[in-house]
Order: C-alpha cells, then structure tokens, then sequence
C-alpha cells in the first residue's frame, strides 16, 4: 500500500524448459543436496543450470524477485528506484 492508499497488484511469469535428464542424473543431483532448500527443488543460478535448456521471462523471477517489473511499477507510478538493477 502507498501513502496515496493505493494497492498495486501484479504478476510476472516464467517459463523454464528442462532438457530430458536420465535417472543417474537425477539421483546424482539429489545426492548433492543442492535441491533440499529450494522451491521446485532446484535454483536455476546454481548447479541446475545444467538441466535448463531455455527460459523465456525475466531470469530474476525464476532467482527469486522479477526486479525489471518492481522498476517499470515504480516508474509508472512517478517513483524513482535509488538504483538501477
């Protein structure tokens, strides 16, 4: 909510294309503990990045936080982000 009361909602989608991947992999990843904290069970900035063969949206989503649509909102409504990401 802003100091003028007003509520901004919005969303940002992300594709994420995994290439096909053998059992071995699979149980060799999992072995590794990488995908035990993660949402989905994996972080496409760490060694998953292997699996993924394309992404189509914003990279930052998938990482956590879509800060180019934080910047176009904040734009939009007159507000000056203190830095550029």
């Amino acid at each position: 909510e802003t100091a003028t009361k007003h509520l901004i909602l919005g969303h940002e989608t992300t594709k994420v294309f995994f290439r096909n991947l053998s059992k071995s992999e699979i149980l060799d990843y999992v072995a590794t503990g990488d995908p035990m904290d993660k949402a989905g069970a994996y972080g496409i900035q760490g060694q998953a990045r292997a699996f993924v063969k394309k992404f189509e949206g914003s990279f930052l989503n998938v990482v956590g936080l879509p800060i180019e649509k934080i910047e176009k909102v904040m734009e939009q409504n007159g507000w000056i982000p203190k830095r550029k990401f």
